[in-house]
């Protein structure tokens, strides 16, 4: 039971972090739908950008909507906090912003701040490139895409196993040989933010 308490927590201030860090870059709301690709993202790139760690957002069982990734507990936190008005609705039914009992001290512990950090990260890099990038690249993620052709149930993998991560591998040692012995010298965020830059110009980019 406390095992499972904590999972519910976790995943509460994940949201919630979506929605204090959009704040601070002026996205004032977030679809539903975008807070489930925002998650998976934060998932995927984790394994990519630490192999070695194991991830702390392996509680999330995702499975393939159709409009996206989708985990039953990430709705159901997402009902909990718009009822007890941590969370609102904004410009339509499946919008939402911060609600009227939000408070920064929900952040005072300090327990998730790595998965804060690594959020926070995520979101940066899709205001820098637009959060349109969000469904590009879910739509075009190997392991999304795939899993819909086999038409099965099964869910969509997040570990280093999973086939966007080995997609971005692939561009991963020319990348850092083209930065040099600055590679290792990067924040993880300024990492991301250049190897996007990369990945974008190249595996995401719509056909002409």
């Amino acid at each position: 039971m406390e095992k499972s308490s904590n999972i519910r927590f976790m995943i509460y201030i994940d949201i919630l972090s979506i929605f204090k860090i959009g704040r601070s870059i002026q996205w004032e709301s977030f679809r539903e739908n975008s807070i489930f690709r925002i998650l998976y993202l934060s998932s995927v790139l984790y394994s990519f950008r630490f192999p070695e760690k194991e991830s702390p957002f392996n509680i999330y069982k995702f499975s393939i909507d159709f409009t996206g990734p989708y985990d039953a507990s990430i709705s159901k936190a997402i009902a909990f906090l718009l009822k007890d008005d941590f969370i609102e609705r904004s410009e339509g039914e499946d919008v939402f912003r911060i609600g009227r009992n939000f408070s920064n001290e929900i952040f005072e512990i300090n327990l998730e701040e790595e998965r804060t950090s690594w959020i926070k990260q995520i979101i940066y890099i899709l205001g820098i490139y637009g959060e349109n990038k969000i469904y590009e690249f879910i739509f075009r993620d190997p392991e999304y895409q795939n899993t819909i052709k086999s038409n099965t149930n099964q869910g969509l993998n997040t570990t280093i196993d999973n086939q966007t991560v080995q997609t971005l591998s692939v561009f991963k040692e020319a990348f850092e040989e083209s930065l040099g012995d600055n590679a290792h010298e990067l924040s993880s965020q300024r990492y991301l933010e250049l190897y996007f830059e990369y990945v974008f110009s190249r595996i995401l980019k719509r056909e002409e």
